[in-house]
């Protein structure tokens, strides 16, 4: 066999490798994108905590609570899902918890396998 009868080789081994490895270098794009998010929703839910442990109003404003988490929340908003919880809490024996769901989508057409899931965060102060 010459040397010359190898050209195509490359180009062979790169059809067959390039499309594993384009899913392996997306699927940590998209894996790290998903860990960002968890984190700014976590970020947020503590805001709304912290907002909601220093209110002086019982009930909670829980409209101005969720207003202030969207405001942390530097990306699309569709389908969130704030929960706030007691919403009558008494002072220095209740934890106001504060819950941030968001189903995740995918930014990659080919990485589908993540959409659907819901990414959460959550925070817990002592209401003061």
């Amino acid at each position: 066999m010459k040397l010359n009868d190898r050209k195509g080789q490359a180009m062979v081994e790169l059809a067959l490798v390039l499309p594993l490895l384009l899913l392996i270098v997306f699927g940590i794009t998209e894996f790290g994108r998903a860990l960002w998010i968890v984190n700014t929703l976590t970020n947020a839910a503590r805001e709304g905590a912290r907002r909601a442990s220093v209110s002086p109003g019982v009930p909670l404003n829980t409209v101005q609570l969720e207003d202030r988490i969207k405001e942390c929340i530097p990306f699309d908003q569709t389908d969130l899902d704030i929960d706030i919880a007691p919403i009558s809490p008494v002072h220095g024996i209740d934890t106001i918890t504060v819950v941030v769901n968001l189903p995740f989508q995918s930014s990659v057409p080919i990485i589908d396998m993540l959409n659907g899931i819901t990414l959460k965060g959550e925070a817990s102060m002592l209401y003061e």
